[in-house]
């Protein structure tokens, strides 16, 4: 299989416009470009750490042509070919082998796969295998394909597909919907804002929520921003790069989280730091660096961004744990030692898994909640429904009309107070 060593070698033996009709290579990857050409399709092919090109010629002898193949963008394939230089620098593989291996839940990409088969370009348990269907649905697709591409069933089928591609359960043959990961902007109703309005009278004498002007300006030791090598990388977060993201938002999140420790430090002496969420270790790592002696352990379930803040923290000589589980099933397993519990911007329902950790074992915390509609399966099983429609209000904290995220904010922190304090 290619990589990355591979590659640089063979780009040694072979001068431009060469190819090695005598030697055979394979490698797998994404599809991130195609071109087509009269005698040509080449395909430009995310290796991991390195891209290839794939080139699929038109065969002379009318052998099946691998170019008829249905690949399109973010498709994953498996090819197999001879190495070639088109250019200095660029390896080609000139393909005598190819596999489709993945396809996009995309409506035009499933049309494509439907159409190959109708053809016999690909074989029927391939084409099923791609749309993760039954034989029986995908001649039924073909039938209609076949009788009339603009019909109403046809288009209805084919996004019943997309469903399936991506997580729908089927009942009774029909295909539902799988659950968003995506949360839309909340949308508030007049019925919504009057259960705002009940809902604060009814809190008004029941709890207090503590609001302060409070800013870190003598209680954050004078230390500077340890990630300030950030590569210009791209991140999650738009247009702007990891270094940009860090320094003009987390920062200053974390500056603040600094001093509020460093005042709760002078009432409880703490010694073991959890950082539920805690993925990069932004915070971990800055507050191992700011109080002497601490030991610091994060939980997060995305392995990649542990992996990041592993090698971050490894670079500084920092030692933090960073551990990849399920916090709402194995937060048993941490230490016994553990007297503090951080939470930045940990969404939805895991501020109630990190605030019920802290609750059961009576140690102090401070955590900063966000996406409120995220994570519902977190949130405490007799806890919001039994003293507020929380669905209600969730969808006004996340609007970004006049006042209503301050005022719901308001109520979902004081009734917090009231399910854990």
């Amino acid at each position: 299989m290619l990589d990355a060593a591979l590659a640089e070698q063979l780009l040694s033996k072979l001068s431009e416009g060469e190819v090695d009709y005598a030697s055979g290579i394979s490698c797998q990857g994404v599809v991130v470009r195609r071109r087509r050409h009269e005698s040509a399709t080449f395909l430009m092919v995310d290796v991991g750490t390195f891209q290839v090109q794939i080139v699929l010629t038109v065969p002379r002898d009318g052998a099946a042509c691998l170019s008829q193949l249905p690949v399109g963008l973010g498709c994953s394939v498996w090819c197999e070919g001879c190495p070639g230089c088109d250019r200095a620098g660029s390896l080609s593989i000139y393909a005598t082998e190819l596999q489709l291996l993945k396809i996009p839940p995309d409506v035009k990409q499933i049309t494509k796969v439907v159409e190959a088969v109708a053809i016999s370009v690909l074989p029927e348990d391939v084409g099923s295998r791609l749309l993760c269907c039954s034989s029986d649905r995908l001649l039924h697709l073909k039938q209609l394909h076949q009788k009339d591409k603009g019909d109403p069933e046809y288009k209805r089928e084919l996004r019943q597909l997309v469903f399936l591609m991506t997580g729908g359960m089927e009942v009774d043959g029909q295909i539902s919907a799988p659950p968003s990961a995506r949360q839309r902007k909340a949308k508030v109703s007049k019925v919504d804002m009057q259960f705002l309005d009940c809902m604060e009278e009814s809190l008004k004498n029941l709890y207090e929520v503590v609001s302060d002007s409070w800013t870190p300006q003598s209680d954050v030791p004078d230390i500077p921003s340890l990630s300030a090598d950030l590569p210009d990388a791209s991140s999650a977060r738009g247009a702007l790069s990891r270094s940009e993201y860090f320094h003009g938002k987390k920062w200053p999140q974390i500056w603040w989280f600094l001093g509020r420790l460093s005042a709760c430090r002078r009432r409880c002496n703490f010694s073991h730091v959890l950082d539920v969420g805690g993925g990069r270790g932004d915070l971990a790592i800055h507050i191992a660096s700011t109080f002497d002696g601490v030991k610091v352990t994060v939980v997060d379930s995305n392995e990649s961004s542990l992996k990041v803040g592993q090698a971050a923290a490894s670079k500084r000589h920092i030692d933090i744990r960073f551990c990849n589980m399920d916090f709402a099933t194995a937060a048993e397993q941490l230490p016994a030692d553990i007297d503090f519990v951080v939470a930045l911007h940990a969404c939805g329902g895991l501020s109630d898994a990190a605030l019920n950790f802290a609750s059961c074992r009576q140690i102090p915390f401070m955590v900063c909640p966000c996406c409120h509609l995220k994570h519902e399966g977190l949130e405490p099983r007799d806890g919001w429904s039994s003293l507020c429609d929380f669905g209600v209000l969730g969808k006004v904290v996340e609007n970004e009309k006049n006042q209503c995220p301050a005022r719901a904010i308001e109520d979902s922190q004081s009734t917090t107070q009231g399910i854990w304090f």
